[in-house]
């Protein structure tokens, strides 16, 4: 994924015109903009994301150099801006523009017609299972309160973990081990 975007970039730059990047101002602008400095690529951030990045670095975390968003100086940069962000205007500031939008979202084919984006990369902001029960019990926390997504099925999960864990998106239901072998006591 960051090979490819990363060559988008370049082929965008090299036709002299200005790649966008649309993704959240938190987490993701970071990730993104340091995988391009890792490609030695320079990159100018939307206010909302330079906003964000200066809290990463208030708290230490290493951000390489960036550039805030000048539409007069534009070109010849990477430009990354959240996708809420008035796309449009931006892009009537500097001229020709490619637009990729960076998303999780983007396995499904027709997110970049979504998006109004000439590429869409696949790139989550969001941790996996293993990730998650990794966290946990890391953490070991009294209680966890699940929501979104899986969020009853997680909350059973470390149940059977056992932690104390419901979901919050509604009342839960817990579930008797029918049809399950359980060893005499």
């Amino acid at each position: 994924m960051i090979a490819g975007l990363v060559d988008f970039c370049r082929k965008t730059l090299s036709a002299n015109e200005v790649p966008f990047l649309l993704g959240y101002s938190l987490g993701k602008s970071q990730e993104i903009l340091c995988a391009l400095s890792q490609a030695e690529l320079p990159v100018m951030l939307h206010e909302a994301a330079a906003s964000m990045t200066s809290v990463y670095a208030a708290v230490g975390h290493p951000i390489p150099t960036y550039a805030v968003w000048e539409p007069g100086a534009a070109r010849g940069h990477v430009v990354i801006a959240p996708p809420g962000a008035a796309v449009t205007r931006l892009q009537e500031a500097v001229g020709t523009v490619r637009k990729a939008v960076i998303t999780g979202w983007a396995i499904d084919p027709s997110c970049r017609f979504q998006y109004r984006a000439d590429m869409a990369f696949p790139l989550s902001d969001h941790a996996d299972f293993p990730d998650l029960l990794a966290f946990v019990r890391q953490v070991n926390p009294r209680r966890v309160y699940t929501l979104h997504g899986f969020a009853a099925d997680f909350a059973e999960t470390l149940r059977e973990l056992g932690y104390d864990a419901r979901r919050l998106s509604e009342p839960d239901q817990l579930t008797l081990p029918l049809g399950r072998t359980q060893s005499a006591r």
